[in-house]
């Protein structure tokens, strides 16, 4: 007959089983030391080397190389605007402020849109930034809520018409407009295309309609109008013509990497000086705008001096 194992004996045999299982795991690894802890807080010295990393892949794209000696000083820098950005979030979260998934998929349907427009490919921008959809997210949320209680803090800034019109007398430059041309073009693929639309327009033929007839540019659709620019908004072949032409006169036959084109100046502006009736209300959006970015400076200063901060020079060392 079988004897009986003891309850006891199989009970101690499952505890020493479980704490031989615990001894054979491998310890989990420590936590990232951190460059700096915020109120109770800690920012990782790994998370401000990826921002170190992110800002190197985007300087390579400008080739602007950033420099072994640079690297402390960017470090610290970086580990201060995480410290700031820390801070804001923890206010925001305590006054009950928040961002609804809904308005981080807005703002990151956005810039993919923005990054596709530019001809970029939205996948290949991730990658090169070093984030993924998830780390995207996180860090939209972050700056949204952000803003969020930046905008609340600074509402109450505005310009006062008195700071108005200081901003306008002591900005003036910002209110000038330089000489501009109001041009008309008819673009067409050959020379000899060209040609034949000098002819028709030599020989009294509306611009417009020949615009839309032969031209082949998008402006072809509104009669060839470019509309009103200064110097440096167009290509140089269209300076270099349009700002040598007499008002109403036609150019000639000229070529361009986008095609041949024919142009006639319609109308010219003198450089001026917009008065302040006139920018009143822009002058006021900027004055307003100064202000608020002075308001949150004045407010970051004042989180930070009533934050815990410590920063450890030696992790933040480590940053390469």
């Amino acid at each position: 007959m079988q004897r009986a194992i003891p309850f006891a004996l199989v009970a101690l045999g499952l505890v020493l089983s479980v704490a031989g299982c615990k001894r054979s795991r491998p310890n989990a690894p420590p936590p990232p030391r951190a460059a700096a802890v915020v109120n109770g807080a800690p920012i990782a010295v790994t998370r401000v080397q990826a921002e170190l990393d992110r800002m190197r892949r985007g300087s390579e794209e400008s080739q602007a190389k950033v420099a072994p000696q640079d690297v402390p000083r960017l470090a610290r820098a970086l580990l201060d605007a995480l410290v700031d950005r820390t801070i804001i979030l923890q206010r925001a979260k305590a006054a009950g402020f928040a961002v609804t998934e809904a308005e981080v998929q807005r703002a990151t349907d956005a810039l993919a849109d923005d990054t596709r427009q530019g001809g970029a490919a939205w996948g290949e921008q991730l990658a090169k930034a070093g984030l993924n959809p998830e780390q995207l997210s996180d860090d939209t949320r972050e700056r949204l809520l952000a803003e969020k209680y930046v905008a609340e803090q600074t509402r109450a800034e505005r310009a006062s018409p008195a700071e108005t019109r200081a901003y306008y007398d002591t900005h003036i430059a910002q209110f000038e407009d330089p000489e501009a041309v109001h041009c008309l073009q008819i673009a067409v693929r050959t020379p000899e295309e060209a040609k034949s639309v000098l002819d028709q327009l030599r020989g009294g033929a509306a611009f417009d309609k020949v615009a839309r007839q032969a031209g082949t540019s998008p402006d072809a659709r509104t009669g060839g109008d470019l509309g009103w620019f200064s110097k440096g908004t167009m290509p140089k072949v269209f300076d270099d013509t349009c700002f040598s032409l007499g008002t109403n006169k036609l150019s000639g036959v000229v070529a361009s990497p986008y095609g041949y084109h024919v142009f006639k100046v319609v109308g010219r502006r003198a450089p001026r000086t917009r008065k302040f009736e006139d920018v009143k209300t822009e002058a006021g959006r900027r004055t307003t705008a100064e202000k608020r970015v002075q308001a949150e400076r004045q407010l970051l200063q004042q989180l930070r001096s009533a934050a815990q901060v410590k920063i450890d020079e030696s992790a933040l060392a480590l940053v390469r």
